[in-house]
């Protein structure tokens, strides 16, 4: 029972940590949409998915295998000290280099996009890598430690200080601009944040320095390779309209884009935990307490993502024309699409996403993400010059839920436990036939009550039948930590 506390401990501050960021992101987006309009929006959105691409480079998957060995070295104070301080020197060496190349090829990026206002903004964002590589160092020592509220705290303040500056900025007539320097500023902030509250963590030592650079950067490298594949899974959509399409597109794209990420919430909170205690479990060949967190975690995202998604799905076109605005309404076909893989993945594959890497396997989170990448660029390719954003929707949903079962042949294998999938089966089916009532239900009578009267009995079936009494009391455990916290 002491695990299960210890878990939902750390899930409701990933949570917490998960649900202000993601929020502040969306109503940044908001913001942006109203203010600068599609355009505005969709320049912005280029900005945030280069930013993406380069950060992955500077951290060269480092904070990733901080996580590994961090949760490994724990009770070992040397270890621990050299792996740190290994860690946080060569992301800042890595992070000045990648904003060197950034700022030196920002010309040549605006060129293929033909977005000539991009060359400046990346200038810009150019000088916050060596902090944003920092931050992200920082963040894996304090998950490798499970230090999750101390993680939380700077995670949510980096998040606070962005939203302050880019309204600041924006709103002071600085467009696009000024939302670029807020992201530096907020990154700059958020690494002195972070070093204050993590200063009684990290010990400095130079001892074996370059030979624990060099293990970081071997386990890094592997897992570098399979977030390059996850970046060009998530960002490919988006480059790709792009090119093909106009900024304006982008801007429409992106709104979807950023109400199907608020799905990843909770089972990427899950993850931040499951990734690192997967670690800790395979050391200790404890293969019942790692059997029990797989059901656990999979099954509680199942049981939050799937009425979300339904809820999401039913009234998406009055949800994105109230908040984002009628010029938005060509992102519901889009955002209906994306839900799919969102939830079917969110309540599988995403919340136990690390264990792969937790059990020293990271070859195959790579391998499936190529696999994944590899399709998404294709079906892109070929849907996006036919049929717009929607193409890019459809492409997108059906390169996830490829992943998605390869992940989960895999998992039964590689990690030896059992997943039930009778259990998913029923649920996620008759979550299916609720759509089709729906469908249905909505050229006899309001879709309002429709959609409101399936939701209710849809939530009603799955407590009641779905989920046990231990279920429900770990259920119930969380949710008073949640509230506890706020």
């Amino acid at each position: 029972m002491e695990q299960v506390k210890k878990f939902t401990f750390d899930v409701g501050w990933v949570l917490i940590s998960s649900v202000v960021t993601l929020l502040i992101g969306f109503l940044l987006s908001i913001v942006l949409a109203r203010w600068l309009g599609a355009a505005g929006l969709g320049l912005y959105r280029m900005v945030i998915t280069v930013q993406g691409i380069a950060v992955l480079v500077a951290t060269l998957g480092i904070p990733t295998a901080l996580i590994k060995y961090v949760a490994e070295y724990k009770d070992n104070k040397d270890r621990l000290s050299q792996t740190t301080t290994s860690g946080i020197i060569s992301s800042v060496i890595f992070g000045i280099v990648t904003g060197i190349l950034l700022y030196a090829l920002s010309v040549v990026l605006a060129n293929i996009f033909h977005m000539p206002e991009l060359a400046h903004l990346l200038k810009i964002l150019a000088f916050a890598l060596p902090f944003s590589s920092l931050f992200q160092a920082l963040t894996g020592l304090l998950n490798g430690l499970r230090e999750m509220k101390t993680f939380a705290s700077l995670l949510i303040l980096q998040s606070i200080l962005m939203i302050a500056f880019i309204i600041a900025f924006v709103r002071l007539g600085f467009g696009v601009e000024g939302a670029v320097l807020g992201i530096v500023l907020s990154v700059i902030g958020g690494c002195i944040f972070g070093l204050y509250r993590s200063r009684r963590f990290v010990h400095l030592s130079l001892q074996g320095l370059v030979q624990n650079a060099k293990k970081l950067v071997a386990f890094g490298s592997q897992m570098f390779g399979a977030n390059a594949m996850g970046l060009i899974l998530t960002y490919t959509d988006i480059i790709l309209i792009g090119y093909f399409l106009t900024v304006e597109d982008v801007g429409y794209y992106s709104v979807a884009v950023s109400l199907s990420m608020l799905f990843l919430m909770i089972p990427m909170a899950i993850q931040r935990i499951t990734y690192p205690a997967t670690s800790e479990y395979w050391a200790q060949n404890n293969h019942q307490a790692l059997q029990q967190m797989i059901n656990t975690s999979m099954k509680y995202s199942a049981c939050i993502l799937l009425p979300l998604g339904l809820g999401v799905g039913f009234f998406s076109r009055e949800i994105i024309t109230t908040i984002f605005g009628g010029e938005f309404i060509y992102a519901v076909l889009p955002l209906c699409v994306l839900l799919i893989a969102r939830v079917i993945g969110g309540s599988t594959e995403i919340s136990i996403g690390g264990s792969f890497s937790g059990v020293g396997r990271p070859d195959l989170v790579l391998k499936i993400d190529a696999i994944s990448a590899g399709t998404n660029v294709g079906l892109n390719i070929l849907l996006i010059p036919r049929f717009g954003i929607l193409g890019a929707a459809i492409a997108t949903t059906a390169s996830l839920l490829l992943g998605t079962i390869i992940f989960l042949a895999l998992i039964p294998r590689i990690l030896k436990v059992k997943i039930d999938f009778k259990w998913f089966a029923w649920t996620m089916g008759l979550a299916g036939i609720a759509v089709a009532l729906f469908l249905g239900g909505t050229q006899l009578i309001n879709h309002y009550v429709v959609g409101s009267v399936i939701l209710c009995a849809y939530i009603v079936l799955v407590f009641k039948l779905f989920l046990t009494k231990a279920d429900k009391v770990i259920f119930r455990y969380l949710a008073y930590s949640l509230i506890t916290r706020r």
